[in-house]
C-alpha cells in the first residue's frame, strides 16, 4: 500500500478529460488523483458478441485518455473485474481517501453505486458523485406541486424557464 493518500476519479460513461464535472472536483481536492476505469465483468460477461462495438469504442477512448495523461505525466488504472472487487483490491493497494465520479442513472448503475458506497464506507472512504451528462436532473424540472410532468409542452416551457434562470437564453 502506498503511504500517501490519493483520491480516485472513476471514469464510467464520461470518457473525457475536458468538461468533466467529477474529474474537475477531484482535481481541486488536496490529494493526487488516480484516474480509474473498470471493465465491469458483470456487464462484459453477459455480452453475446465478444467483438461488441461499444467495448471497442470504450477501449479506443481509454487509449486516447491514457495518451493524454502520459503526455501530462500521469496515467490511468484500468481494471477488468467487478466494481465491488476492484475497489476492495484498490483499497489494499492505495490509501484511498475519496472516490469521485459522475452520476449514472441506469438501474444496474444505481444498484452498483449503492454497493460501492457501502464497501467504501466500511473502509472510511467517501464517495462523491456529480451531475455531468444532463442539463437538469429529473427533480430539477417538476410541476409546482412537486410532481413530474406527463405532458411535453408544459415540461418544455418549465425546462426553458430553468435555463433562463441560469442565464442561458433560449
Amino acid at each position: 500500500m502506498t503511504n500517501k493518500a490519493v483520491n480516485i476519479f472513476w471514469f464510467r460513461r464520461d470518457l473525457r478529460l475536458e468538461d468533466n464535472a467529477g474529474l474537475y472536483q477531484a482535481l481541486n481536492d488536496k490529494n493526487p488523483v488516480l484516474p480509474l476505469f473498470i471493465f465491469d465483468k458483470n456487464i462484459l460477461n453477459h455480452l453475446t458478441d465478444k467483438s461488441d462495438r461499444r467495448v471497442e469504442f470504450i477501449h479506443n477512448a481509454l487509449s486516447e485518455i491514457h495518451e493524454q495523461l502520459i503526455a501530462n505525466g500521469s496515467s490511468i488504472e484500468v481494471v477488468y473485474d467487478t466494481p465491488e472487487q476492484a475497489f476492495r483490491s484498490l483499497s489494499t493497494k492505495y490509501q484511498i481517501e475519496k472516490v469521485y465520479t459522475n452520476h449514472d442513472y441506469e438501474g444496474y448503475a444505481r444498484d452498483r453505486d449503492t454497493q460501492i458506497k457501502i464497501i467504501l464506507a466500511e473502509k472510511n472512504i467517501e464517495l462523491f458523485t456529480f451531475k455531468d451528462q444532463v442539463i437538469f436532473e429529473k427533480e430539477e424540472v417538476i410541476k409546482d406541486d412537486g410532481k413530474p410532468y406527463t405532458v411535453f409542452t408544459p415540461f418544455s416551457r418549465k425546462w426553458k424557464l430553468r435555463l433562463e434562470e441560469h442565464g442561458i437564453k433560449t
